[in-house]
């Protein structure tokens, strides 16, 4: 049960990551750009910028926090899914 509901939690926050990325083609202030590059920098150790390679690692280190995230709660939650 676990490793299903990790890999839809990871997934799901792959698609926000991919959402954030999308929304820097709209952002037109410099600053808020700018803010925007590095909060994914801090986010994501090994994020340089948007070339292929960074965006691939960010995504992979999305889909892991949300594999680990999703390991933890049910650590703490035994029965959060057994339908009781």
């Amino acid at each position: 049960m676990l490793s299903k509901h990790a890999v839809k939690i990871g997934g799901i926050l792959v698609l926000l990551y991919v959402v954030c990325l999308l929304w820097r083609v709209t952002i037109t202030d410099p600053a808020v750009a700018t803010l925007h590059t590095t909060s994914l920098k801090l986010a994501f150790p090994g994020f340089k910028g948007y070339d292929v390679l960074s965006v691939v690692w960010g995504a992979v280190l999305t889909f892991v926090y949300g594999y680990v995230a999703s390991a933890v709660w049910h650590g703490l939650h035994k029965n959060c899914c057994s339908g009781k």
